[in-house]
């Protein structure tokens, strides 16, 4: 009797939570497929069951952006400032939203000025070269996605003496961003500018919504083997290219493990990653030299051994619509090279290094 209590106290908030998850999950995929006005009412009812779901009230307040409902959207966006100051999307699309003009476009269509048709004929034939098979990799970067891993309880991995992976990744990211923001005319962004928890899936979004040219992903390796040491790259893929890689992965994905678990269940169809499934191969394709050209010589010119790269299914990887990489830049297990982590002259040879990469995997705007 006892039991059968317990159970009747519990059920219903476990249920409520599940279905929180389960409202967010379906609006977040409506809102992929641009099916917005179906999106608000199942995050306005998972914000019902949960006011204080920030992830579920983002992608309720993107909807609203989405279907032109300015108010509405800055009134959520500011919603989860109040409760999260730190929160770099919500502060991103304020920033978009109460800056864009208000007034619609001219009624009547102007004449072409003769700058502007030529621009449209040179779009032209850029398509009709892509239509006829040349790589998307020769197009010039114009969009970076730096994604610091971990922040705010998790930690990721932390070296002998203390010195937390999210430390380190934040800081190389704001590095890297800080160069590309001065040395070149590409606009970055990070995920994360501070030290908060930011899901692996919101991360993808980031990018995605940004339409980045590239997603590079900064993290710091860490083994149960101390003297192991180095640097590597990885790409996504379906199956691990080696145990090595399965385990990297297997460690950088374990903060998903909630939400992974959900979408494994027999009733959960995702209609979305089927149908990206058919693109999938391409942006992998891409991600695969986007890594070959991001390693070679970053070992190197770190002083650090050249691990190579390697493929696995990544999180944070997999559902990205372009490029996109993991660099695990170190071993903080390593007592030598956590030493090197701690020093900010090193982290910014690191970001030096990078960029140097970047532009030689694609011709980068210079200023």
């Amino acid at each position: 009797m006892a039991i059968a209590f317990v159970l009747l106290f519990f059920v219903p908030s476990l249920l409520s939570a599940q279905s929180v998850l389960d409202l967010m999950l379906r609006g977040q995929r409506l809102n992929f497929q641009g099916r917005h006005e179906e999106a608000v009412p199942l995050l306005k009812q998972a914000l019902g069951l949960n006011p204080d779901h920030l992830f579920a009230r983002s992608q309720l307040a993107l909807a609203y952006a989405k279907l032109e409902r300015r108010g509405e959207a800055v009134t959520e966006f500011r919603e989860i400032l109040r409760r999260d100051p730190e929160d770099f999307f919500a502060r991103t699309w304020i920033g978009i939203l109460t800056e864009r003009p208000l007034e619609k476009k001219p009624e009547a269509p102007r004449e072409l000025s003769p700058l502007q048709r030529a621009a449209i004929e040179e779009e032209r034939l850029l398509l009709s070269r892509l239509e006829g098979g040349e790589g998307l990799l020769r197009l010039q970067i114009n969009r970076v996605v730096i994604d610091a891993g971990h922040g705010g309880q998790d930690a990721g991995a932390v070296g002998p003496s203390g010195y937390a992976e999210k430390e380190a990744t934040l800081d190389i990211s704001r590095r890297l961003k800080a160069l590309l923001d001065s040395r070149t005319n590409v606009k970055s962004f990070l995920t994360r500018d501070g030290d908060y928890f930011l899901p692996l899936s919101e991360r993808t979004t980031v990018a995605n919504q940004y339409r980045a040219d590239i997603f590079m992903n900064i993290h710091i390796n860490s083994n149960e083997n101390r003297a192991a040491h180095g640097t590597q790259t990885f790409f996504a893929s379906e199956k691990a290219s080696s145990a090595e890689a399965a385990r990297v992965a297997s460690k950088e994905n374990a903060i998903a493990k909630e939400e992974e678990e959900f979408q494994q269940r027999p009733d959960f169809i995702d209609i979305e990653n089927i149908l990206f499934q058919f693109e999938r191969k391409l942006y992998w394709s891409d991600s695969s030299e986007f890594a070959e050209t991001i390693q070679d010589g970053t070992g190197a010119q770190l002083g650090l051994k050249d691990r190579g790269v390697a493929s696995a299914n990544f999180f944070v990887l997999r559902d990205a619509r372009m490029p996109s990489i993991l660099v695990e830049v170190a071993f903080i297990s390593n007592e030598q090279e956590e030493r090197l982590l701690r020093q900010p002259s090193f982290r910014q040879k690191v970001a030096e290094t990078l960029l140097s990469q970047i532009q030689g995997y694609r011709r980068v705007s210079q200023q």
